[in-house]
Protein backbone atom coordinates (compact mmCIF):
# COMPACT_ATOMS: atom_id res chain seq x y z
CA UNK A 1 0.00 0.00 0.00
CA UNK A 2 1.66 3.29 -1.20
CA UNK A 3 1.45 6.22 1.55
CA UNK A 4 3.59 9.41 1.96
CA UNK A 5 5.83 10.12 4.54
CA UNK A 6 5.74 13.36 6.55
CA UNK A 7 8.46 15.48 5.46
CA UNK A 8 8.98 13.93 2.49
CA UNK A 9 7.46 15.54 -0.98
CA UNK A 10 6.74 13.13 -3.05
CA UNK A 11 8.19 10.07 -1.67
CA UNK A 12 6.12 6.96 -0.73
CA UNK A 13 6.67 4.41 1.68
CA UNK A 14 4.93 1.15 2.54
CA UNK A 15 2.99 1.10 5.79
CA UNK A 16 -0.14 -0.67 7.66
CA UNK A 17 -2.65 1.69 8.18
CA UNK A 18 -6.82 1.79 8.43
CA UNK A 19 -8.71 2.59 5.98
CA UNK A 20 -9.62 6.07 6.47
CA UNK A 21 -5.66 7.31 7.24
CA UNK A 22 -5.20 5.17 3.96
CA UNK A 23 -7.39 7.15 1.77
CA UNK A 24 -5.65 10.55 3.33
CA UNK A 25 -2.31 9.55 2.80
CA UNK A 26 -2.88 7.92 -0.50
CA UNK A 27 -4.60 10.93 -2.00
CA UNK A 28 -2.46 13.60 -0.15
CA UNK A 29 0.40 15.57 -1.79
CA UNK A 30 3.19 16.46 0.83
CA UNK A 31 3.04 20.58 0.11
CA UNK A 32 6.80 21.90 -0.20
CA UNK A 33 5.64 25.20 -1.56
CA UNK A 34 5.66 24.28 -5.05
CA UNK A 35 2.98 22.20 -5.44
CA UNK A 36 0.40 24.66 -3.53
CA UNK A 37 -2.34 24.45 -5.63
CA UNK A 38 -2.41 20.48 -6.06
CA UNK A 39 -1.77 20.02 -2.19
CA UNK A 40 -4.94 23.28 -1.45
CA UNK A 41 -7.39 20.98 -3.71
CA UNK A 42 -6.53 17.67 -2.42
CA UNK A 43 -6.45 18.77 1.55
CA UNK A 44 -9.99 20.92 0.64
CA UNK A 45 -11.38 18.04 -0.42
CA UNK A 46 -10.27 15.58 2.97
CA UNK A 47 -11.58 18.61 5.26
CA UNK A 48 -14.96 18.52 3.53
CA UNK A 49 -15.49 14.84 3.23
CA UNK A 50 -14.59 14.66 7.16
CA UNK A 51 -17.35 17.92 8.12
CA UNK A 52 -14.19 19.92 8.82
CA UNK A 53 -13.98 22.60 6.17
CA UNK A 54 -16.84 25.15 7.80
CA UNK A 55 -14.05 25.23 10.63
CA UNK A 56 -11.33 26.09 7.74
CA UNK A 57 -13.61 28.56 6.16
CA UNK A 58 -14.14 30.73 9.35
CA UNK A 59 -17.63 29.81 8.79
CA UNK A 60 -18.04 27.57 11.91
CA UNK A 61 -16.86 29.96 14.94
CA UNK A 62 -16.25 28.98 18.55
CA UNK A 63 -18.49 29.45 21.25
CA UNK A 64 -18.04 32.19 23.35
CA UNK A 65 -18.21 30.99 27.33
CA UNK A 66 -21.02 32.02 28.96
CA UNK A 67 -20.98 33.83 32.73
CA UNK A 68 -20.00 32.46 35.69
CA UNK A 69 -23.69 33.20 36.28
CA UNK A 70 -25.05 30.95 34.21
CA UNK A 71 -26.30 27.13 35.58
CA UNK A 72 -24.57 24.21 36.04
CA UNK A 73 -26.38 23.05 33.12
CA UNK A 74 -25.51 25.71 31.07
CA UNK A 75 -22.17 25.99 31.51
CA UNK A 76 -21.37 22.36 31.35
CA UNK A 77 -23.13 22.50 27.57
CA UNK A 78 -21.37 25.40 26.85
CA UNK A 79 -17.79 24.05 27.74
CA UNK A 80 -18.60 21.01 26.11
CA UNK A 81 -19.84 22.69 22.91
CA UNK A 82 -16.37 24.91 22.92
CA UNK A 83 -14.59 21.44 23.45
CA UNK A 84 -16.14 19.40 20.34
CA UNK A 85 -14.95 22.86 18.65
CA UNK A 86 -11.42 22.54 19.79
CA UNK A 87 -11.08 19.04 18.91
CA UNK A 88 -12.29 19.40 15.53
CA UNK A 89 -9.98 22.54 15.14
CA UNK A 90 -7.04 20.50 16.44
CA UNK A 91 -7.78 17.70 13.59
CA UNK A 92 -7.91 20.28 10.91
CA UNK A 93 -4.56 21.41 12.37
CA UNK A 94 -3.08 18.01 12.62
CA UNK A 95 -3.81 17.21 9.24
CA UNK A 96 -2.34 20.12 7.84
CA UNK A 97 1.15 19.71 9.32
CA UNK A 98 0.96 15.76 8.65
CA UNK A 99 0.78 16.93 5.08
CA UNK A 100 3.68 19.49 4.41
CA UNK A 101 7.56 19.10 4.71
CA UNK A 102 9.41 20.51 7.83
CA UNK A 103 10.11 23.84 6.65
CA UNK A 104 6.35 25.01 6.04
CA UNK A 105 5.34 23.06 8.75
CA UNK A 106 7.18 25.99 10.91
CA UNK A 107 5.22 28.46 9.16
CA UNK A 108 2.40 26.97 9.60
CA UNK A 109 2.99 25.96 13.51
CA UNK A 110 3.56 29.76 13.95
CA UNK A 111 -0.61 30.72 13.65
CA UNK A 112 -2.49 30.05 16.68
CA UNK A 113 -5.42 28.36 15.00
CA UNK A 114 -6.10 26.31 11.56
CA UNK A 115 -7.93 28.77 10.09
CA UNK A 116 -4.92 31.18 10.54
CA UNK A 117 -2.33 28.27 9.35
CA UNK A 118 -4.70 27.89 5.95
CA UNK A 119 -4.33 31.92 5.49
CA UNK A 120 -1.14 31.79 5.79
CA UNK A 121 -0.08 29.09 3.52
CA UNK A 122 -2.34 29.99 1.11
CA UNK A 123 -1.29 34.19 0.99
CA UNK A 124 2.81 32.50 1.27
CA UNK A 125 1.97 30.21 -1.69
CA UNK A 126 -0.89 30.69 -3.96
CA UNK A 127 0.48 32.90 -6.31
CA UNK A 128 1.94 30.63 -9.05
CA UNK A 129 4.78 32.07 -11.17
CA UNK A 130 5.64 31.48 -15.06
CA UNK A 131 8.70 29.71 -13.95
CA UNK A 132 6.89 27.25 -11.34
CA UNK A 133 4.71 26.51 -14.23
CA UNK A 134 7.54 25.82 -16.26
CA UNK A 135 9.34 23.45 -13.81
CA UNK A 136 6.31 21.60 -13.39
CA UNK A 137 5.76 20.63 -17.39
CA UNK A 138 9.75 20.15 -17.63
CA UNK A 139 9.89 17.66 -14.89
CA UNK A 140 7.06 15.75 -16.14
CA UNK A 141 8.24 15.42 -19.97
CA UNK A 142 11.75 15.02 -18.50
CA UNK A 143 10.15 11.96 -16.32
CA UNK A 144 11.60 8.48 -16.96
CA UNK A 145 9.68 5.58 -16.05
CA UNK A 146 12.01 2.41 -14.25
CA UNK A 147 11.04 -0.98 -14.48
CA UNK A 148 12.53 -0.76 -10.48
CA UNK A 149 9.30 1.05 -9.15
CA UNK A 150 7.26 2.17 -12.12
CA UNK A 151 4.18 3.19 -10.05
CA UNK A 152 6.36 5.55 -8.10
CA UNK A 153 7.41 7.17 -10.94
CA UNK A 154 3.76 7.82 -12.70
CA UNK A 155 2.32 9.17 -9.11
CA UNK A 156 5.20 11.77 -9.85
CA UNK A 157 4.71 12.75 -13.50
CA UNK A 158 0.95 12.61 -12.29
CA UNK A 159 1.62 15.01 -9.60
CA UNK A 160 2.93 16.99 -12.12
CA UNK A 161 -0.20 16.99 -14.46
CA UNK A 162 -2.07 18.03 -12.11
CA UNK A 163 -0.17 21.13 -10.51
CA UNK A 164 -0.35 22.51 -14.44
CA UNK A 165 -4.17 22.25 -14.05
CA UNK A 166 -4.33 23.55 -10.93
CA UNK A 167 -2.38 26.52 -12.39
CA UNK A 168 -5.18 26.75 -15.52
CA UNK A 169 -2.78 24.88 -17.90
CA UNK A 170 -3.64 21.71 -18.12
CA UNK A 171 -2.25 19.04 -20.39
CA UNK A 172 -5.14 17.02 -22.38
CA UNK A 173 -5.39 13.59 -21.84
CA UNK A 174 -4.39 12.38 -24.78
CA UNK A 175 -1.01 14.11 -24.47
CA UNK A 176 -0.38 13.29 -21.13
CA UNK A 177 -0.59 9.46 -22.30
CA UNK A 178 1.47 9.75 -24.86
CA UNK A 179 4.44 11.58 -22.74
CA UNK A 180 3.90 8.37 -20.23
CA UNK A 181 4.33 6.37 -23.30
CA UNK A 182 7.22 8.34 -24.68
CA UNK A 183 8.84 7.73 -20.71
CA UNK A 184 8.62 4.34 -20.39
CA UNK A 185 11.69 1.99 -21.15
CA UNK A 186 12.45 0.72 -24.58
CA UNK A 187 10.74 -2.78 -24.27
CA UNK A 188 7.61 -0.98 -24.34
CA UNK A 189 7.75 0.45 -27.17
CA UNK A 190 5.51 -1.67 -28.94
CA UNK A 191 2.71 -0.45 -26.85
CA UNK A 192 2.34 2.88 -28.63
CA UNK A 193 2.10 0.67 -31.87
CA UNK A 194 -0.75 -1.57 -30.66
CA UNK A 195 -4.17 0.90 -31.16
CA UNK A 196 -6.03 -1.35 -28.09
CA UNK A 197 -2.86 -1.45 -26.01
CA UNK A 198 -2.93 2.26 -26.37
CA UNK A 199 -6.72 3.03 -26.03
CA UNK A 200 -6.53 1.01 -23.07
CA UNK A 201 -3.32 3.13 -21.44
CA UNK A 202 -5.07 6.61 -22.52
CA UNK A 203 -7.98 5.33 -20.88
CA UNK A 204 -6.48 4.04 -17.17
CA UNK A 205 -4.35 7.62 -17.24
CA UNK A 206 -7.23 9.45 -17.31
CA UNK A 207 -9.18 7.60 -14.51
CA UNK A 208 -6.27 6.34 -12.61
CA UNK A 209 -3.30 7.01 -13.49
CA UNK A 210 -1.04 4.19 -11.08
CA UNK A 211 -3.45 1.82 -12.88
CA UNK A 212 -1.90 2.46 -16.23
CA UNK A 213 0.95 0.04 -15.34
CA UNK A 214 -1.36 -2.78 -15.43
CA UNK A 215 -1.33 -2.28 -19.26
CA UNK A 216 1.94 -1.75 -19.78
Amino acid sequence: MLTYTYGSPRLPSKMSTSNELTLLTISMSILDGSNYLVWESQMNAWLRSKGLWQITAGNEKKFPQVPNMESTTIKQANMKARMEWDNKDNQVYGSIILHVNLSVAVLAASSATEMAAWVALRAAFRQTSPSAIFAEFKNAISQKISTANPTLDIMVMNENFQCLTAASVPIPDIVQAMILLNAMPKEYDGIAQCPSHFHNCHRLWNCNPTGAIKVL
